[in-house]
């Protein structure tokens, strides 16, 4: 639910400092990036858009994430005068990092807009204590990312890197797939980027089921054929022969997919992660591909990242591997401006915002 509208929003107030906080070179078109921020400066008189860059380390970013981020406040950046001066003046922030007592450093501060899904780096500065508004970047990226874990997929079925590895010792020797439609996916989750699983699932002829919290007996949603509450979680993977998750990091998320999980899912079945590294119980994971439960699994995030070189997931068998990439740049950034416009829109006009995160849920 959406808080009440902010008084900083008020028709009547001083200009309102707007900080991208981005790198500007991530947005990948630097003519693209300046139109952008000209949009943000024209959407009303009062707006002031200021560029400063502040981005931490991935490995700070990840770590902030996850439970322990307190311990981890000496190894956030000291800020460059220009980031101070720059955070002192801003009320609105387009921003994937945050300093530690955000507040301390941005006492002006009231609503953050998230570049990515994931804010737990974000949440860790303190936002809540200071009622300080979130919200996400969910399905700026969510058709980029179903086009990559569907992929995943399609890549085991039709034993794709087995047809590559047989052209690369110049062997001749015909390698069929199986055909994909009839299958079951089972969808973990049904945000941006599940839904937009489903659909693309659909037009391969897909069986498609997913947990959704607020399920009930015989209900369904757009493109799904059946949907289970979480504590039917394991009722639902028995069906599958796929599983796409894609979950943010909460309490209840962090370990779910364990041994007994991957156990409830029928032999030869496959796995994909493209949500958080948190969800998977990796050892249990390793151990489902060794002794052949899984016939496959793809993972876009990993527990730790960076994942360090003598982690076992790199060796496991059948284990396709991604450094966090399943998502779309060039995409991602018009997208991601383009939700940010609107919720400015809202944010002055006092209305709802588009994705905001309840603080209590932590997403």
């Amino acid at each position: 639910m959406a808080s009440a509208p902010n008084p900083s929003a008020d028709p009547s107030a001083d200009a309102i400092v707007v900080g991208v906080l981005y790198p500007p070179e991530w947005y990948g078109d630097a003519e693209g990036f300046t139109q952008e921020i000209d949009e943000l400066s024209r959407l009303d008189p009062r707006l002031e858009v200021v560029v400063e860059t502040y981005v931490e380390p991935h490995e700070l970013r990840s770590g902030r994430g996850k439970p322990g981020a307190e311990s981890l406040r000496d190894r956030g950046p000291a800020l460059t005068e220009a980031q101070r001066a720059a955070f002192a003046g801003i009320d609105i922030a387009l921003a994937i990092d945050l300093p530690y007592d955000v507040a301390s450093v941005a006492p002006k501060l009231r609503w953050v807009q998230a570049v990515g899904v994931g804010t737990g780096q974000l949440q860790s500065a303190g936002l809540a204590e200071h009622g300080i508004r979130l919200t996400t970047a969910a399905g700026a990226n969510a058709v980029a990312i179903a086009e990559f874990a569907l992929a995943r997929l399609l890549q085991v079925w039709k034993r794709f890197r087995e047809i590559d590895d047989a052209q690369h010792r110049h062997h001749w020797d015909p390698l069929y797939g199986e055909q994909v439609a009839g299958a079951t996916l089972g969808l973990l989750g049904l945000g941006a980027i599940n839904s937009a699983v489903a659909a693309r699932a659909k037009a391969f002829g897909l069986r498609v089921v997913a947990t959704r919290r607020s399920a009930t007996p015989g209900a369904t949603a757009p493109d799904v054929d059946e949907l289970f509450p979480p504590s039917d979680l394991h009722t639902m993977l028995g069906q599958c022969d796929a599983v796409i998750a894609a979950v943010p990091e909460t309490a209840e998320t962090t370990g779910l997919f364990d041994a007994a999980a991957f156990a409830a899912m029928p032999p030869g079945s496959c796995f994909c992660n493209v949500g958080r590294g948190s969800l998977v119980d990796e050892p249990a994971l390793i151990d489902a591909l060794q002794r052949g439960h899984l016939r496959a699994a793809a993972l876009d995030v990993a527990s730790r990242e960076p994942l360090p070189a003598d982690d076992p997931l790199w060796d496991a068998p059948n284990l396709y591997l991604s450094p966090h990439s399943a998502a779309a740049p060039a995409a991602l950034f018009a997208n991601l401006h383009e939700l940010f416009e609107d919720n400015l829109a809202r944010y002055l006009a006092g209305e709802a915002l588009r994705n905001e995160v309840d603080m209590r849920r932590g997403y």
